[in-house]
């Protein structure tokens, strides 16, 4: 009767059992079967390592950005500042060379007025010792 079985291509295992694959075919598909499974735990493993991965990158590029965007905008805001410091120094500057001339006008009058002045003298003293 084994030999029946065996043309039929069934066999016995341990047990008695009847299979239709052989014991050592049998024994490789379920190593084999074993091999995928530890396969595949450790790619859902590995996708599991890359997702997290992703996760704290795309974290990680949002706070560059926002970072990035804060140095944009301070950098602007230095820009203007230094710029309305320019504008600030250019009218103060402009202030200046005007009190400047002024000074210089008052300072001209003043020479005339004491030039005036030591003439009126002069003139107080001839007419004084005429008298």
């Amino acid at each position: 009767m084994a030999e029946e079985l065996l043309k039929a291509h069934l066999y016995y295992d341990d047990i008695h059992k009847i299979r239709v694959l052989e014991t050592t075919v049998l024994k490789a598909t379920e190593d084999v079967r074993d091999t995928c499974k530890d396969y595949e735990n450790k790619i859902e493993d590995f996708i599991q390592i890359i997702t997290s991965l992703l996760d704290i990158l795309k974290v990680l590029g949002d706070n560059v950005e926002k970072q990035k965007m804060g140095a944009i905008g301070v950098t602007n805001l230095l820009k203007s500042i230094v710029k309305e410091r320019e504008a600030e120094q250019a009218k103060l500057q402009a202030e200046i060379n005007d009190k400047t001339t002024i000074l210089e006008q008052l300072d001209s009058e003043f020479d005339s007025l004491q030039i005036l002045e030591a003439t009126q003298m002069e003139t107080i003293e001839y007419l004084t010792q005429l008298r």
